[in-house]
């Protein structure tokens, strides 16, 4: 792990003595960081003016270089490096936004950070057409080579991940808890993923917990690395609509899928939309053309020729999930025969059998 005074001191100011970015950007505003760091007793009358009484953390002096060592080894045991400002890897993106991180702590291809990217965010709870719209828009958009962003949460944020990683694209994770720390903790493998293949980057010290103020803080580099943000469905309440705010509030394209209208998962969705009408998308190729991306000459596709009973199943699902027992009095037939219709037409990829025992598109 490269090193410098400059770095160790950002580092030093952010994990010991525990100051976030805000405060760190203040202080190095005015300070250079390496003399913080090398005598903070000579800074500190000048410190408290600055960051009132969190300068008091600044005590921890300079003395002893051990804490900075010991976090040091714990990141390079783990496979995490960190960045700062001012550092060659460090994105443009992030530093005209409010409040720019003061430093990034990583695991996986940093240069991500620097690549076209597009945030995806939504509810933690979808429902079954939040997932089908995030995984048709990102399975499109990062074949189309967008850095697919989200925050590893449940929900719509795992699936946007897992999407991209499954269309051979790119995707990064920016996390609310310390880089060591993988919340929740149902996702650890897909962080592992992630990490192998994409990028996982906080702005928080080693260690530090799920705490719920730092998610709201966490959205606004969701937005700011991108070049436009996507939510797929939210609800009134959902923290995704934070990160539309930044969105907006940053300058960057909003782009929202509409939901049903007595749909509680995505009355977010709609309420935006009522507000900023011109964010609706319908398609993958809506976003790609506001983003100005071109899209690659489609390969010819084989066309499947549909019966009319398949056609009234594709039809009955077309507006929301369906009941076995639904469908036998739909088509009219047998439950053998639409055992075996059914079987046939997931197997071609037309639709999909769900829990208790109902259907999907």
């Amino acid at each position: 792990m490269r090193s410098t005074d400059r770095r160790a001191a950002v580092l030093w100011l952010n994990a010991v003595a525990g100051l976030g970015s805000a405060k760190i950007n203040k202080l190095t505003a005015e300070i250079p960081p390496e003399e913080l760091y090398a005598c903070p007793e000579k800074y500190f009358g000048k410190a408290k003016e600055l960051i009132g009484e969190a300068a008091a953390k600044l005590r921890f002096g300079k003395s002893d270089p051990k804490p900075v060592e010991d976090i040091m080894r714990t990141l390079e045991a783990s496979g995490a490096e960190f960045i700062v400002r001012g550092d060659a890897e460090y994105p443009a993106s992030l530093e005209n936004i409010f409040n720019p991180p003061a430093i990034l702590y990583y695991k996986g291809d940093v240069s991500l950070l620097k690549s076209r990217c597009l945030g995806v965010v939504g509810t933690r709870e979808p429902s079954m057409y939040g997932r089908q719209c995030t995984e048709k828009f990102v399975s499109a958009l990062a074949k189309l080579k967008l850095t697919i962003v989200s925050g590893l949460a449940r929900g719509v944020d795992a699936v946007a991940h897992r999407t991209a990683l499954m269309n051979d694209g790119k995707t990064v994770a920016v996390v609310a808890t310390g880089i060591d720390v993988v919340f929740p903790a149902s996702n650890a493998v897909l962080c592992d993923d992630i990490a192998r293949k994409g990028l996982v980057v906080t702005e928080y010290a080693p260690g530090t917990p799920a705490l719920a103020y730092n998610f709201p803080e966490r959205n606004r580099l969701i937005s700011g690395l991108s070049a436009g943000v996507l939510v797929t469905e939210a609800g009134l309440k959902s923290g995704s609509l934070i990160t539309a705010d930044y969105a907006v509030k940053q300058g960057k394209e909003l782009f929202v899928i509409p939901s049903a209208l007595n749909s509680p998962r995505g009355a977010g969705c709609n309420r935006l939309l009522k507000s900023l009408q011109g964010a609706m998308v319908l398609s993958p190729d809506d976003v790609s053309d506001a983003l100005g991306i071109c899209a690659a000459p489609d390969e010819p596709a084989s066309v499947m020729q549909l019966d009319f009973t398949e056609e009234r199943i594709l039809d009955a699902l077309s507006y929301s999930e369906v009941s076995f027992d639904d469908l036998l009095a739909i088509t009219g037939l047998g439950v053998s025969d639409l055992n075996a219709l059914l079987v046939r037409m997931e197997l071609n990829g037309l639709i999909r059998k769900l829990e208790n025992n109902y259907y999907g598109v």
